[in-house]
């Protein structure tokens, strides 16, 4: 179970037997509109004003994406480019530049391969750029702050991905989006790194990228209307997953001040870590062994010119060599100093950001992710003893099948719940930290040929964004929930609540209680589902086991 959420909530990482449904393809076929429409927004060359504003290390120029009083900074670097001796260093910050820098385009995603399910964009080893979306560019206008990381299992994506800068910054925030680095050039740890490092940690690049983005953030988002003491975290399945992870890194403190986790959390589970073999969640390596498979893969050998050789080698090299080879996993690990320890374990013993947090799954999640089930009844149960341990037997009795026939329907439901597990976990941990925590679940099926995936895996985004794909079957339903969606989350961000006149009232998770707030055709509260409360009890016994730290105690 631990590592079946885990593959899950970062987007499609392969730990877990997946394979992509073509149905996912339609998941960000808005990208192409929500560029073509930030072209059209660029002013022309001859316009007389374009917005300015002057950050630390320069002046740049922007665009719009709307009135005069909207304004779009696009490819602002944060950090140095981390190439040649910066490859798989941590970010060093961006050097001072010249004159006036033109911010009009997004930059260059980081390097990657080709997913099947987002659209292709251009990228470049040189990817550390953000974006910046305010309708109110003065220092004094102290706007809260919205910074969004992009899902895609850590392996893919990019920041551009989702457009949610003009819909949201017109409700009275500063949106930023973030690049950062990916697969192995952000989560490549190797013993020789982890040598040459004064933390003695490797790893978890893509992580201390987010980190400087966020004190880029702190430092100079008032230039752009925004308020360095009201910053709210959001992501999406892997982009949430980090910032679950950012919650239990000492480095985070100060950098935020509230987090809204969509279909992505890493507390509720173990993860890989850097040097020690763990016997839950379906890990089969370390993060330093699976550095040194890597190593092997691209043919050098050991030796004091090691890191000298890797760091020379061209990135579309370093990409065809993973290829070829995807048993190789990268992602964030417990590496002793970015992460010290399991997230589980801070989590439980309440040693994580107290934060308000915003959180919440999509009923049916895994409908897109291709799943392939075991083909028997011995396979599923050696499938679910290679997450839980002697506790597989529990599992199964939660999700039973009497036949190989049953499989692939207990299986979904199994996967789908492990998400809806995963935030009510966050939501339940957060309210023992005595901090407020919003959960929700995400039910709206669209009426179109993608109905029968239900309300699959972000899907919301489209509401958030309120950009649809073009062949989108909409009804007077799809504008009420975006609406509601959006004021929801622009809310919290401002105050920390998502409640606000107008809107169905949404109180914060009460243990004694176990209820989420539905968003979906309708907006009520529900019952948290038994089956939901049986996982996470299970789980908690796997944490408990794997790390040493009881669980929370649960209020009957």
């Amino acid at each position: 179970m631990p590592q079946a959420l885990s593959c899950a909530k970062a987007s499609f990482q392969k730990r877990c037997p997946m394979r992509l449904s073509p149905e996912i393809r339609f998941l960000l076929t808005l990208l192409g509109f929500a560029l073509a429409t930030l072209g059209q927004a660029s002013v022309a060359s001859g316009s007389p004003s374009l917005p300015k504003a002057t950050v630390e290390s320069g002046e740049l120029e922007g665009t719009y994406f709307g009135s005069d009083n909207e304004a779009a900074f696009l490819g602002v670097p944060y950090a140095a480019p981390p190439v040649g001796e910066l490859r798989w260093k941590p970010p060093r910050p961006v050097s001072k530049w010249t004159g006036t820098r033109e911010a009009n385009q997004f930059g260059p995603a980081a390097p990657q391969l080709p997913s099947g399910w987002l659209p292709h964009v251009a990228w470049n080893e040189d990817c550390l750029y953000l974006n910046i979306w305010t309708a109110a560019l003065s220092p004094n206008a102290k706007l809260p702050v919205i910074v969004f990381f992009h899902g895609g299992g850590n392996d893919v994506g990019y920041s551009q991905s989702t457009p949610l800068g003009p819909p949201l910054s017109r409700l009275g925030v500063v949106v930023v989006s973030v690049n950062y680095r990916l697969g192995p050039f952000g989560f490549f740890a190797h013993p020789a790194l982890t040598a040459e490092s004064e933390h003695h940690s490797s790893g978890n690049y893509g992580l201390l990228d987010q980190l400087l983005a966020l004190r880029w953030v702190r430092d100079n988002i008032s230039r752009f209307g925004g308020d360095s003491n009201r910053v709210t975290v959001m992501g999406q399945s892997a982009g949430a997953l980090d910032i679950t992870l950012l919650m239990a890194s000492p480095l985070a403190a100060g950098l935020f001040e509230g987090a809204i986790l969509e279909s992505g959390e890493a507390q509720s589970t173990l993860n890989q870590d850097i040097r020690s073999p763990i016997p839950y969640n379906r890990i089969s390596s370390t993060g330093e062994a699976s550095g040194q498979k890597f190593v092997d893969d691209l043919g050098i050998a050991g030796g004091p010119d090691t890191l000298e050789r890797l760091r020379s080698i061209p990135a579309d090299k370093i990409l065809a060599a993973w290829q070829q080879d995807r048993e190789v996993k990268f992602g964030a690990i417990v590496d002793g100093w970015v992460v010290p320890e399991q997230p589980a374990k801070t989590f439980a013993e309440g040693k994580q950001l107290r934060i308000p947090v915003l959180v919440g799954s999509n009923a049916d999640e895994a409908t897109v992710f291709g799943l392939i089930a075991p083909k028997t009844v011995d396979e599923y149960k050696t499938y679910l003893e290679r997450d839980t341990g002697r506790f597989a037997d529990q599992e199964f009795a939660a999700y039973p099948v009497g036949s190989d026939a049953a499989i692939p329907e207990q299986f979904l439901k199994y996967h789908n719940d492990l998400f809806s597990y995963g935030a009510y976990s966050l939501a339940r941990t957060m309210t023992h930290s005595g901090q407020n925590a919003y959960l929700y679940l995400f039910t709206y099926a669209e009426k179109g040929k993608r109905a029968k995936l239900g309300a699959y895996h972000g899907e919301e985004l489209y509401f958030l964004s309120n950009t649809y794909p073009t062949d989108w079957d909409h009804d007077g339903d799809d504008e009420r929930l975006g609406q509601a969606i959006r004021a929801y989350w622009v809310q919290f961000a401002k105050t920390g609540n998502p409640n606000s006149i107008g809107l169905p009232e949404w109180p914060a998770y009460d243990t004694r209680k176990d209820q989420y707030l539905e968003l979906g055709r309708s907006v009520a509260l529900r019952q948290v589902p038994e089956r939901v409360q049986v996982l996470g009890q299970i789980m908690e016994k796997v944490v408990a086991d794997a790390t040493g730290s009881a669980a929370p105690v649960r209020s009957n």
